[in-house]
């Protein structure tokens, strides 16, 4: 399974940040994953003006990987 993982930190204070794990409909590819990170960036950053997107990635998550 892959999982778009968006970390947003505080514009005020850069040192606090926070992990967000994006669920999607359906399996995704690492292309789709790849293609729909900015979307996904960019509605959470309007509806949080105080954040900014500091790095994302699209993890593989194998079932039975804690």
């Amino acid at each position: 399974m892959i999982e778009l993982v968006l970390v947003f930190c505080l514009v005020s204070h850069g040192e606090t940040c926070m992990e967000r794990r994006v669920p999607f409909d359906a399996e995704p590819s690492a292309m789709q994953c790849m293609m729909n990170a900015q979307t996904r960036a960019q509605h959470f950053l309007r509806l949080h003006p105080h954040w900014r997107l500091a790095r994302w990635r699209c993890e593989v998550n194998r079932p039975g990987d804690a």
